[in-house]
């Protein structure tokens, strides 16, 4: 029987990662999972090297992914209550937190593996329009070829607050 004890929901703060975080949250509800959280820091392991060398003392990099992590559980906490509103409130759910630099593939695809992920939950944009869409794959496209565990696929029509 699959079961699912970790989630991992890769969050860029759009309408259709905000609706990710809602389906990872009624999911860990419903298997009482651990759930994580994760976004990209565009840049963030350039700015960790050079502080690293330049000045080893110095707090920004501490800061930015504290401000990061404050920000992952502030949109759950919303999506949350999104939930309550909509007539489905949740229990309250633990949100672990990873602020990573990188890219988001590569970033997701390495905290997939180092926190043994059996599902991550991915919202979509769709694919581009046009000869570029022809030739390039979306993040969640990627994922689902390359990812050692299951991947659930989130489109924002689904929920109701995210229509208008």
């Amino acid at each position: 029987m699959y079961t699912v004890n970790r989630i991992l929901v890769p969050v860029d703060y759009s309408n259709v990662s905000r609706a990710a975080i809602s389906a990872g949250l009624r999911i860990a509800a419903a298997t009482k999972a651990d759930l994580w959280l994760l976004t990209v820091e565009t840049g963030m392991e350039k700015d960790v090297r050079a502080r690293i060398d330049s000045a080893p003392d110095d707090t920004v990099v501490q800061d930015r992914i504290q401000a990061g992590e404050r920000a992952l559980i502030e949109a759950a906490k919303l999506e949350s209550e999104r939930c309550t509103e909509t007539g489905n409130p949740l229990p309250y759910i633990p949100v672990n937190t990873v602020i990573t630099g990188g890219s988001w593939i590569e970033s997701i695809l390495s905290n997939v593996d180092e926190l043994n992920i059996d599902l991550v939950v991915v919202g979509t944009h769709g694919r581009e329009e046009g000869v570029k869409g022809m030739f390039t794959q979306t993040v969640s496209e990627k994922l689902v070829n390359r990812a050692p565990c299951s991947i659930m696929v989130v489109k924002p029509e689904g929920y109701p607050y995210l229509r208008d």
